[in-house]
């Protein structure tokens, strides 16, 4: 394992969700490595909504606070960094000023650390133009998502996005799809599969209150409920089954109200991450009603070893990654399919089938999958300095 190294990150703003690169820099900061992150960048378009602005404020306040005012979020916190951005990449000007301003502010807090060597890791497709202006040793591409087809993607993304897999030293994509279409032409294209905290998502007896009184079978999805999830097809299974309970946790971009009359659908809201087993030990079976399309066929849900970890049985829709789970994971080939499927999965429950589940999941802790991709990035660093190609 890579260790007293400093790492740049570009991400998801910290603590906001646990992320892949979130997860992944925790586990290097447990292993005295240096994280410097940076927060997001932005992706998308903002919107004149109560919610955008909530966020534009919050990201404007982090911009000017002092570092004992940043609470943390998870057990090690990276050194924090909020450069001044214009959240609009579509134009050439903007995104050469963001630039400019990012360098500017990542560079003095290296300098303010005595940062050596550092080793930059990014997953946005619009920081193109940082490659090679921070001092890095070495430069990845750690592609999560196709942000491309996300709602409000700016325009620019496909051309920013494939400047940067030609400037950056390796690419990592967390599925096939993102593996066959973001190829290095310097040959350094690597799978890096999602993982999965498996202390923390072990099956407890200490239910929260909120759901120790549900009715089994639980039928349960957690994450953000956001514009790629099936609702139709959750109502739909709600009313085919009235025996079987179905719980949704997680903050909601969406309108929820189709299932007021379900009595046999109940929304928990957000949870927080620290505490969420206490409610997904509930679950008799884990779903994925993920909407098939431009946006989640590229995706490995984490979700999915989150499940596995917790020893229940998965009903997933037709996603690529999941199929490789093979007879651990129902994969549905379509939505009444997947309805169908759900009895079966409740049947699946055994402790023996169970133990199988949490051994796979147990293949893919967050260790193992930062271990393997930081031992490449050391031997793409070690060629580079040695000028082998």
């Amino acid at each position: 394992m890579i260790r007293n190294r400093d790492i740049i990150i570009f991400n998801d703003d910290w603590g906001r969700y646990p992320s892949t690169l979130q997860h992944i820099a925790t586990v290097l900061m447990r292993n005295n490595n240096r994280v410097f992150w940076i927060g997001s960048v932005g992706l998308r378009k903002p919107k004149f909504s109560y919610a955008d602005f909530i966020r534009a404020f919050q990201k404007i306040k982090k911009m000017f606070s002092k570092p004992e005012d940043k609470k943390e979020i998870l057990e090690e916190t990276p050194v924090l960094i909020f450069p001044f951005i214009i959240p609009y990449h579509d134009l050439k000007f903007v995104r050469s000023f963001n630039m400019w301003s990012i360098a500017r502010s990542v560079k003095k807090v290296l300098a303010g650390n005595n940062a050596v060597n550092p080793i930059l890791l990014t997953s946005a497709p619009v920081s193109d133009g940082i490659i090679g202006k921070l001092g890095e040793s070495c430069s990845v591409f750690y592609c999560v998502d196709d942000y491309s087809a996300m709602e409000r993607a700016f325009k620019c993304i496909p051309e920013t996005e494939k400047k940067l897999v030609d400037k950056a030293d390796a690419v990592f994509a967390v599925s096939d799809h993102l593996l066959k279409t973001r190829i290095s032409p310097k040959g350094e294209t690597h799978f890096a599969p999602q993982g999965v905290q498996t202390h923390h998502f072990k099956k407890t007896e200490l239910l929260n209150e909120k759901v120790r009184n549900i009715g089994r079978p639980v039928i349960g999805f957690f994450g953000l409920i956001s514009e790629w999830i099936d609702l139709d097809l959750i109502y739909d299974c709600a009313i085919a089954y009235p025996g079987y309970n179905f719980v949704m946790i997680g903050k909601s971009l969406r309108d929820l109200n189709r299932f007021n009359d379900c009595r046999n659908f109940t929304y928990l809201g957000g949870v927080d991450y620290s505490v969420l087993p206490e409610y997904a030990s509930v679950f008799d079976v884990g779903i994925i009603p993920f909407e098939l399309n431009d946006i989640t066929i590229p995706t490995n849900p984490l979700k999915l070893l989150e499940y596995f970890s917790l020893g229940i049985p998965v009903v997933s829709t037709n996603l690529p990654e999941a199929k490789k789970f093979g007879d651990l994971c129902f994969v549905a080939k379509d939505n009444k399919e997947f309805v169908n499927l759900l009895p079966e999965a409740v049947k699946d429950n055994s402790a023996e089938r169970n133990k199988l589940r949490i051994a796979k999941a147990a293949e893919f802790s967050w260790e193992s999958v930062a271990e393997k991709v930081f031992d490449t990035v050391l031997r793409i660093e070690a060629a580079k300095k040695s000028g082998v190609k």
